[in-house]
């Protein structure tokens, strides 16, 4: 209370207004600040800054006085989510009074001085919430974090409730599977935050929508089935945010979009599939003014666009500094159009596409490029200093991919269907300390062709990961030069052949003597090896590796595990998975030699009949799931205490996705 007492004012009403907030609830912080926004809490001292960064400022001054905990961070360092402390909810009840309040049950009533709501019970009947709210026209904030309706809300039930809201700042009808939102939505002239998230089977939005001139903040994420935006939508002159994540089903954008100049945030912009501007769907072009974007931007269905040069440069990307993400998508897969043309049959004599007049910003951090078949590769990728990640995926007809391994910031790089790579580029002369200096995580998936990193044959040193973390190779059955991974902790290999997973584990267990003496190999942890075709016994190699924890084994057809006597020589395996394999038909016998195992997971294995004796060995085994085991499964129901091993002490039997106790019954 002392810590509440000595804020500044416009920190207090911010915390107090958290009381609608649930215990334990993991708050929203991007929705947290937009709500602040709604209700006029957020005073920005110039007019060059955002509210979006004078609200997140608001929140580092609650955080730095402990009133949030728990922060989450997400991989470009934004501040995406975080709890109260029990005790710290306990005070914004304290603090708030009647003004906000948590109804915990449907048969609670809205006070007369109440100005926020929040609804924490499951709703079966929308009646039962308009019985809550006799008297709602004080009322700013109405929201729920547990909708849970058995029925869909009808158009007049709807009404009944917006008509009680005539002075509401911010709404939340999000996942109340509202299919038709009725005209009255257009009297709450207060809005200004709306939030009509989840609703799948809404397909649009009434025309009386552009009477809210106040609104600032739309969500629509999660409407699957919207088709489109207000054709008028330039009305909205406040509108700051409009949120479209997953909504497969928009056919364009509205035209004169880009007069909302205000606009900081546009998830998604859909190019019509007519690729021309009209009057009923605005170009690219209408991107050239918004130049506050910020977060994040999606442009679909490139593949549209009829004159790409004119059009992309239209687009004035370079100019939108606030923009941090970036997806340029050539399809969209849309599960509700069954004349879709979305599928895998490509057109094959597609031109080739360049991405030069696209350049966006040099302050991008993430950038997805998805489905451009005949990529060719813009001089500005290799300009992106700032880049953090950075996926390619389904350009089928590149042959080679340009050299980024210089860039500082990388941490996270996917390079997925490929057709035609055959070679990953490196520049690296001779400090080969600046071979990808910052990356954490690699996947290469679905890249038949490809053979591996070509270098500059006159270098001495072999490339090498320095801070590789997490490394995923997928289908990749040519590849033959990797750089080391000293550093790689978690690996998967699926797809592949024997002398890949033998080779890469080569890489893995003996670093050559040119890598520099100041980095410190770690081991690996976490192995994950599965369609191996020629696999028919477990490569040497995986005997040195005494760190590794978890061992994930699915899919190989020909592996034999019945001789393998070395497990011992896995000194800190904890978990070992066996799936889907046919040829399995007892458990090693070696791994009575690992009395480190803690958890033991097997699906899948049709010929598996019984489990060993020698189980009782394994005295750490805690842990023992099977599953789509029909012979051992059967065996196990009806012979539980007849040759089952003595493993009372494990805590947890799971067979088919029943429990068992100790005496044999199930527990479901």
């Amino acid at each position: 209370m002392l810590s509440y007492t000595h804020l500044p004012s416009h920190l207090k009403c911010c915390f107090a207004y958290c009381r609608l907030f649930p215990k334990g609830f993991k708050i929203d912080i991007a929705c947290l600040v937009n709500l602040w926004m709604a209700q006029g809490f957020i005073k920005r001292s110039n007019t060059k800054q955002s509210s979006v960064d004078m609200g997140i400022e608001y929140f580092k001054d609650l955080l730095w006085r402990s009133f949030f905990q728990e922060v989450e961070e997400d991989t470009l360092g934004n501040l995406s989510y975080c709890k109260m402390h029990d005790l710290m909810c306990d005070l914004a009840v304290q603090v708030a009074g009647e003004e906000s309040i948590l109804l915990n049950s449907d048969a609670e009533c809205v006070q007369k001085g109440t100005r926020h709501l929040s609804l924490d019970f499951k709703v079966d009947s929308w009646n039962k919430v308009a019985s809550c709210l006799p008297s709602m026209t004080k009322v700013r904030t109405i929201t729920s974090f547990n909708w849970s309706t058995r029925h869909d809300i009808k158009e007049e039930e709807c009404h009944k409730i917006l008509s009680k809201l005539s002075r509401v700042r911010a709404l939340n009808l999000g996942g109340l599977e509202i299919e038709k939102l009725p005209r009255s939505i257009g009297k709450l002239k207060h809005i200004r935050f709306l939030c009509l998230s989840e609703n799948k089977g809404l397909e649009i939005l009434p025309d009386s929508i552009l009477e809210l001139q106040n609104l600032q903040i739309l969500y629509l994420n999660g409407c699957e089935r919207l088709r489109q935006l207000p054709r008028h939508i330039k009305k909205l002159v406040n509108l700051q945010k409009i949120y479209l994540t997953g909504c497969v089903s928009l056919t364009h954008m509205p035209p004169r979009i880009g007069q909302l100049t205000s606009l900081e945030n546009l998830s998604v912009f859909m190019v019509a599939k007519d690729g021309s501007v009209s009057k009923h769907s605005g170009g690219l072009c209408e991107l050239h003014d918004l130049n506050n974007l910020r977060d994040v931007l999606r442009i679909m269905n490139l593949r549209y666009v009829k004159n790409p040069a004119s059009e992309f440069e239209a687009a004035n990307l370079k100019e939108k500094q606030h923009l941090q993400t970036l997806r340029l998508s050539w399809k969209l897969g849309n599960p509700y159009d069954n004349n879709s043309d979305s599928g895998s049959n490509d057109v094959e004599n597609e031109e080739e596409i360049s991405l030069e007049e696209l350049r966006p910003h040099l302050n991008l951090k993430w950038l997805i490029v998805l489905g451009c078949r005949r990529l060719l590769f813009p001089s500005w990728i290799s300009t992106l200093s700032n880049l953090v990640e950075l996926r390619i995926d389904n350009c089928k007809k590149c042959h080679h991919f340009p050299p980024l391994d210089q860039f500082p910031s990388l941490k996270s790089l996917a390079i997925e269907n490929f057709n035609d790579l055959e070679y990953i580029e490196s520049e690296i002369n001779c400090n080969n300390s600046s071979f990808f200096p910052s990356l954490r995580k690699l996947w290469l998936s679905n890249c038949p062709n490809l053979k591996g990193w070509r270098r500059d044959t006159s270098t001495p040193q072999l490339l090498q990961f320095h801070c590789l973390f997490y490394l995923e190779i997928m289908s990749c059955p040519c590849l033959t030069s990797m750089p080391l991974i000293p550093s790689v902790q978690k690996l998967v290999l699926e797809n592949a052949s024997k002398k890949s997973l033998e080779d890469i584990l080569k890489m893995k267990i003996s670093v050559s003597q040119s890598t520099s003496s100041s980095i410190s190999p770690s081991q690996l942890k976490i192995l994950t090896i599965g369609k191996i075709e020629d696999l028919e016994v477990l490569p040497k190699e995986l005997w040195h590796l005494p760190s590794l924890e978890i061992l994930v084994i699915e899919a190989c057809e020909e592996l034999d595990l019945s001789d393998d006597m070395q497990w011992q020589y896995l000194r800190s395996l904890q978990q070992l998975q066996f799936r889907n394999m046919n040829k399995l038909a007892s458990l090693p016998k070696g791994l009575q030699n690992v009395p480190t195992l803690r958890d033991l997971l097997i699906e899948s294995c049709p010929n598996l009949t019984s489990l060993p004796k020698w189980m009782e060995s394994l005295t750490k085994l805690q842990y023992l799931w099977i599953k789509e085991c029909p012979q051992l499964s059967e065996r196990c129901k009806n012979n539980m205490g007849a040759d089952w091993p003595k493993i009372a002490r494990i805590r947890n039997i799971s067979i088919d996705g029943r429990w068992i106790q100790e005496d044999g019954c199930y527990k479901l």
